[in-house]
């Protein structure tokens, strides 16, 4: 699988170096798929929204370009366009201008949600000399985000068990690095009683654009979450807060 990346990459770099492409692999989570994303293409046209380009191949078939846009405060994502791949026909630049698609939510499909929190990681990198603050959500309220056991139904011990078993799978698609450190970020995340996530606010932060990355990439990644336990389901919505804190050779999620 390594080899063939490779022998892909060396042939993506040799066509493209005229268009100034710098195309860096990206696990699609099936082996069977090779997928790039061009992160020059990367563009925000918003605080919550870009597009960018990607290369799709799958087994013995053609080779496709992949345009794409997400929305990273309601979480979908979408197709421009997907044609075959011609180097001498690429042009992201063209397509960002034009980014009409209809948008899934990204765990629709697992390839796309790959890209899509790739792009959501170049957010500090593309907007470093711009006063954009990442503090986007879709969640309209929460004044009141500490929940009691006997508003949503649940036994003490359900509760702590049911959001012991969240903080930990976050914290394990956690992924931090040396510009994280002695960082703190608090977000609200939204949660329905069925698991699918609803949205978040930052809280609280260090004003640490790649802290702040980094907590949202975690928890993209790991939603949806666990349903609510058995005898909750008539609940709607869980605000619930989350701390990531990272010290200089430890990392908490509390």
């Amino acid at each position: 699988m390594k080899k063939k990346l490779l022998i892909l990459a060396m042939c993506l770099f040799g066509a493209l170096s005229a268009n100034a492409a710098t195309w860096v692999a990206v696990d699609s989570g099936n082996p069977d798929i090779q997928l790039f994303i061009d992160s020059e293409s990367v563009k925000y046209l918003s605080t919550d929204t870009c597009t960018y380009a990607l290369i799709y191949k799958k087994g013995q078939k053609p080779t496709k370009i992949v345009y794409a846009i997400s929305n990273y405060s309601k979480d979908k994502v979408g197709i421009i366009r997907v044609e075959d791949f011609e180097p001498d026909e690429y042009d992201p630049g063209y397509y960002s201008k034009h980014p009409r698609a209809f948008m899934k939510d990204i765990n629709s499909n697992a390839i796309l949600r790959s890209a899509h929190n790739f792009a959501l990681a170049m957010y500090h990198e593309k907007n470093t000399d711009s006063d954009i603050s990442m503090n986007i959500t879709n969640i309209k309220d929460v004044s009141n985000h500490l929940p009691s056991s006997s508003r949503f139904g649940f036994t003490e011990e359900e509760y702590q068990a049911y959001v012991n078993n969240i903080k930990s799978s976050i914290l394990s698609n956690w992924r931090t690095n040396i510009n994280t450190v002695n960082t703190k970020v608090t977000l609200i995340i939204s949660i329905n009683s069925d698991g699918s996530y609803n949205g978040y606010r930052i809280l609280q932060s260090s004003n640490n654009e790649a802290a702040k990355r980094s907590a949202i990439a975690a928890v993209n990644l790991t939603a949806p979450f666990a349903s609510f336990p058995e005898g909750n389901e008539g609940n709607n919505i869980l605000n619930l807060p989350i701390t990531f804190e990272q010290k200089l050779i430890k990392k908490f999620v509390k």
